[in-house]
């Protein structure tokens, strides 16, 4: 009967270091499903390329964050022609980094850059190998709601959890940290960031589409009546939670854009996204220099404040109670990336 992944993660372990010969002899029987493993069966990682992981796991439980791709390579190689091998797969345009697995600094375009520069573990597989030594199991971890919502707050509470997502996004594409709270500390690779957004965009929107709009649900009366689809509505929730939790009366109207942009070429194709909102009385942008209106600062007049939360049709007790409560959950966001935390991407 073959290991199961928790005692394969530990043999595989304690084989980096004992020696190249018995990690090679163990890596062709290791699971191919499961947490940690499956994803990297699912990346359609070699063996070469698992042994590089593990060794940046390794290093990681070492307490070394990074490693340059020098220090990968020398530990993992199995000589001359493997370190070449092995630096190849380093390269940007390459499985490790391109899937979010190995995240490198900067991006390197060839060999030699790969050499130099440093390379940390995803965060997301060195929380799946936490997992895995905890006992966890992948079937163990509750999937997040679908169907229809059951109130305004849950609504509101899906697409504060997509902007998160979307702020993370933002600023592994664009190198820009606009705002705090956000977990913007994990280093998942942009692919993996990318998959994780697009996922729970998908769930999000099957959510609103299978709830009726109704008194109970002013977020989802006032998209009706404006025809907004998702991306118009995080912008306006993410607004909406920098003044209530943050403190912040306005954003910067060009890392709206950037939030919901998938590419650079995006963000230029969607550079015009707010004006919509604009015109409809949604957003209001202020103190843009003549013609740029992406140097405005962009805020949210007390009407859609009031319609987003429900309080211009009023809202029961139970409603403004579970309101309440969430909000008292939002000093930290690292619930929403535990919830969020299934490992794989979906593609």
């Amino acid at each position: 009967m073959p290991p199961d992944g928790k005692t394969s993660l530990r043999q595989l372990l304690d084989a980096l270091d004992a020696g190249a010969d018995r990690l090679d002899r163990l890596l062709p029987d290791r699971p191919r499903d499961g947490l940690f493993f499956g994803t990297l069966e699912r990346a359609g990682l070699s063996e070469p390329e698992v042994r590089l992981v593990l060794t940046a796991l390794a290093a990681r439980l070492d307490g070394r964050a990074e490693l340059t791709g020098a220090d990968l390579v020398g530990r993992a190689a199995r000589g001359s022609a493997d370190r070449l091998e092995l630096l190849a797969s380093l390269i940007a345009t390459r499985r490790l980094a391109s899937r979010g697995l190995l995240v490198p600094e900067s991006l390197p375009a060839d060999t030699a850059a790969a050499l130099e520069t440093p390379y940390r573990l995803a965060s997301h597989l060195f929380r799946q190998a936490g997992r895995l030594f905890s006992g966890e199991t992948e079937e163990a971890r509750a999937p997040l709601p679908t169907g229809p919502y059951a109130s305004n707050t849950e609504t509101l509470a899906d697409l504060r959890r997509l902007s998160l997502l979307y702020r993370q996004r933002a600023a592994r594409l664009f190198h820009l940290d606009p705002w705090s709270g956000a977990g913007l500390e994990v280093t998942d690779g942009a692919g993996e960031l990318l998959a994780r957004a697009e996922g729970e965009e998908r769930r999000v929107r099957a959510r609103m589409q299978a709830t009726e709009p109704g008194d109970r649900f002013p977020l989802l009366v006032l998209a009706a009546q404006h025809e907004l689809d998702i991306d118009a509505l995080v912008i306006l929730v993410t607004v909406l939670f920098q003044e209530l939790v943050e403190g912040v009366g306005a954003v910067d109207a060009v890392d709206l854009v950037k939030l919901v942009s998938r590419s650079e070429a995006d963000l230029v194709r969607r550079r015009a996204l707010l004006r919509p909102l604009q015109r409809k009385g949604l957003l209001r942008l202020e103190g843009a220099y003549a013609g740029k209106e992406l140097t405005a600062d962009a805020s949210l007049p007390n009407g859609v404040v009031e319609g987003l939360l429900g309080h211009a049709a009023g809202i029961d007790a139970d409603e403004k109670l579970d309101f309440h409560g969430y909000l008292e959950q939002l000093d930290s966001s690292d619930a929403f990336f535990t919830e969020l935390d299934g490992g794989e991407p979906e593609a």
